[in-house]
């Protein structure tokens, strides 16, 4: 078939307004405004991915404020650590000295109502302190512990400065003090920590609507209490699907504080709200309800967490070493927590060190996973040898060094 001069015009303004096409698509995708981030008069405010940390909504995350009753998740990491290691188990039976009974709580407090002639659990007290918010819970689980109020406090904040959570500071283990503090970030970190160590808590603590205490199991010596029950105070739990814990508290120094989490399609999201306060309680509720809902979902709409797949290792050469060569260990993914629409246009990659000396240990930085948004570096880390090498015999270790003395004359790599 003749082609004319008429036909190849035709074609040369085809594959150019296809090329300026796909060069629009890529700008929308690149170019497109995050909408706005919903109003929240609270005092401060997080919104964070729970698996990667990505904050995706900050107001005033590092100013200090009373944490109130959200000090209490503190408390009951600390059980669910004993637990972990061996030295509680749920069943184990706490002793309710009278410091501890519900009489001897400051007037406003928040109860589980613990008292005389009654036995309860470290399950039943994980349970005050999480569905009743109880004030004497968190006297009885720091006496459990460490035998009085003032060492357990000691402990709380000794594990936030493992942690590196300089802003978190206690003075007493239920947040009735308002000389507690926490600061929203730092706070929501703890929260990604506590999630990834103790994820059985959601279903176990965090999520349970209802909780009753004493039960016909709790009375001892002829008591013949009726079991009060209370509501959980985190209402998200009745009217956000997805949500499932975490804790709510109050005080008149600090206002209404939240910290919640929900799960939607895979991805889940830790908000904290504190210091919301209106003319009435009932407002002051609600208001921080609704900002806490308007922020996950800002959160689900505008974002996803996906998991960017990295190329396999190649093996590094290991010099002087009791091997000779060793594939270091890839997490195969990396998750990622990006505006949705960028997903198609980030991908990732290792840059592996090709030669490395003996010895070399799991923590040795043998490379570095990086991820890309086209031309864009998006995120960076150190990839880990994962391994142990020792150094290898006199010999090994003899031909090794004679081998890089070549290679060196000769101008290679070593």
């Amino acid at each position: 078939m003749q082609v004319t001069h008429r036909m190849l015009i035709a074609g040369m303004f085809f594959v150019c307004f296809s090329f300026i096409g796909i060069q629009d698509t890529l700008l929308f995708a690149e170019e497109r405004k995050l909408p706005s981030p919903p109003y929240v008069s609270s005092l401060a405010a997080i919104l964070m991915d729970a698996r990667t940390g990505t904050i995706l909504y900050e107001k005033n995350g590092m100013v200090p404020h009373p944490p109130a009753s959200l000090t209490k998740v503190m408390t009951i990491h600390i059980l669910l650590n004993k637990i972990k290691s061996g030295e509680l188990s749920p069943e184990t039976v706490v002793p309710i000295p009278p410091e501890s009974w519900a009489i001897r709580q400051p007037s406003d407090s928040s109860l589980m109502f613990l008292g005389p002639n009654q036995k309860a659990t470290v399950q039943d007290i994980l349970q005050g302190l999480a569905v009743a918010s109880g004030n004497d819970a968190a006297v009885a689980a720091a006496l459990l512990v460490s035998g009085s109020v003032e060492s357990f406090t000691e402990l709380m904040n000794a594990e936030a400065d493992r942690l590196g959570l300089k802003t978190l500071q206690f003075v007493e283990p239920s947040g009735y003090d308002a000389s507690n503090r926490i600061t929203a970030r730092e706070f929501a970190q703890f929260l990604k920590y506590y999630l990834e160590e103790h994820p059985e808590s959601l279903e176990n603590l965090h999520s349970i609507r209802e909780f009753s205490y004493p039960r016909s199991e709790n009375l001892i010596k002829g008591n013949t209490q009726h079991p009060i029950t209370q509501y959980n105070r985190n209402s998200l739990l009745f009217t956000y699907p997805g949500a499932d814990g975490i804790k709510t508290g109050f005080l008149y120094e600090s206002g209404y504080n939240l910290a919640a989490t929900a799960k939607k399609n895979g991805m889940r999201l830790i908000v904290v709200l504190l210091g919301t306060i209106a003319e009435t309680n009932h407002r002051a509720i609600n208001i921080r309800n609704q900002e806490a809902i308007q922020l996950l979902e800002y959160g689900f709409e505008n974002f996803s967490t996906v998991e960017v797949s990295l190329p396999p290792p190649t093996p590094i050469r290991v010099w002087k070493g009791s091997q000779t060569v060793f594939i270091p260990r890839s997490p195969g993914t990396v998750p990622i927590t990006l505006r949705k629409g960028q997903e198609p246009y980030v991908t990732g990659s290792l840059t592996l060190e090709p030669f490395i000396s003996a010895p070399v240990y799991p923590e040795t930085v043998v490379g570095k996973i990086r991820l890309h948004k086209g031309d864009q570096l998006i995120f960076e880390q150190n990839l880990n040898a994962g391994i142990e090498i020792p150094r290898g015999s006199w010999v090994r270790v003899f031909w090794d060094s004679l081998l890089i003395f070549l290679r060196k004359i000769f101008g290679l790599p070593c």
